[in-house]
């Protein structure tokens, strides 16, 4: 913009020049004050352009062009074409403005040319000024303006089309290279994706193949108590695994549905333990998709829940009446909610779930509510409840 305003200044400044010529060519000194004043004013112009102030520069051209015309309505008959110098003047303004009436500055300057061009109607007959000319005068005049005219008006359409096939050209080159960087983003996302995928595969088999040895360790031993530790530390390990392995199904590699989880998790937890014929299995779901940072404190959370209700409601025990009770869902705008309930005898009454000498299921799920900001509450109803809440993100 400071280019193009200052080589308007400089195109008007040399224009106001070559129109002291008119002043021999009607043989009169009338005018020469004002052209002088006029030729300052652009100088003006140029030292705001200099001193970086393109905006200030712009609005000394747009008053100073206007109130040339202006005076020079004023000054030479009617005949004698000043109104032609609008045609230069309103290729300027768009020359150095995108027409675009959102901008406060576009609505400047085309409101000085409006209030201009409105003053000078309303001024009517020019009542100052070289009145006395002869009509080959006038005739002369108007020639000698529309050659002006037409000539600043030629060069700056030439100038606009130069700025504008500069600018596509510019464009175009950005274009080009803002989709080299979109190809060369989008390759590394796609590595970084691959390299994502492939650790969440990595650590999957790796929980495995611990699965794995903990069932070798499982069966060499004979130690009922350190088989059920060895057990319950493989389910633990499972719920881990499983998160990997749905984050690597899915494309995103950030999150998981929440319920296609937990209902694969309560699924195989009972299967183990060979009771999913025996425990009728109620779920309820809301779609919900978590982070990995929510999702893996809640797997473990919800493995201690089904393990406890397992080892303490249903195994061992004949009732032929035995359901599990297991729902996710929304609790307000941003916070998820889950409930777990069995019908096994409940917890032990007068339980102090703040005693610092917790059992390990107990302690791992409300060491896990806080690590997910959640408030968990343990209590009793035909069986034993819990209901966690906590934030979605």
């Amino acid at each position: 913009m400071i280019r193009t305003v200052n080589s308007l200044n400089l195109l008007i400044a040399f224009f106001i020049l070559l129109s002291y010529s008119t002043f021999f060519v009607l043989g009169t000194s009338e005018g020469f004050a004002a052209s002088t004043v006029f030729l300052v004013m652009h100088c003006l112009a140029l030292v705001m352009s200099r001193i970086r102030k393109p905006r200030v520069a712009f609005i000394i051209f747009t008053v100073t062009v206007n109130a040339a015309i202006f005076y020079i309505n004023q000054f030479y008959p009617e005949g004698a074409g000043a109104y032609l110098y609008y045609f230069p003047l309103i290729v300027s303004v768009v020359l150095l403005n995108n027409p675009s009436f959102r901008d406060r500055y576009t609505l400047l300057h085309f409101g000085l040319c409006i209030a201009f061009f409105i003053l000078t109607i309303l001024a009517g007959p020019p009542r100052t000024g070289i009145l006395s000319l002869t009509p080959d005068q006038v005739e002369d005049t108007f020639r000698y303006n529309l050659a002006i005219s037409a000539a600043t008006t030629a060069v700056l359409c030439f100038q606009l089309s130069r700025i504008i096939s500069r600018q596509n050209r510019e464009i175009i080159s950005q274009n080009q290279n803002l989709t080299q960087a979109q190809h060369a983003v989008n390759s590394t996302l796609r590595e970084k994706e691959i390299l994502l995928a492939e650790l969440h595969h990595r650590v999957k088999n790796n929980l495995a193949i611990i699965s794995g040895l903990l069932n070798l360790q499982g069966d060499a031993t004979s130690n009922d108590e350190a088989r059920q530790i060895i057990s319950e530390s493989k389910n633990r390990i499972l719920s881990m695994a499983l998160v990997h392995r749905m984050l690597f199904e899915n494309p995103s590699l950030k999150s998981i549905d929440i319920s296609r989880y937990s209902h694969e998790l309560v699924t195989e937890l009972f299967n183990t333990y060979n009771l999913h014929k025996s425990v009728a299995i109620d779920e309820k779901y809301d779609n919900i998709v978590l982070p990995v940072g929510k999702s893996i404190p809640l797997g473990l959370i919800l493995n201690e829940i089904v393990t406890n209700s397992i080892k303490y409601a249903f195994r061992g025990r004949s009732e032929t009446k035995k359901q599990f009770h297991i729902s996710i869902t929304r609790s307000g705008a941003n916070n998820v909610r889950l409930v777990a309930q069995d019908t096994g005898k409940g917890f032990p009454e007068n339980y102090d779930f703040n005693a610092p000498s917790l059992s390990l299921g107990i302690f791992l799920i409300k060491t896990l509510a806080e690590q997910i900001e959640g408030t968990v509450r343990f209590s009793n109803s035909a069986g034993a409840r819990i209901e966690l809440e906590f934030p979605q993100q």
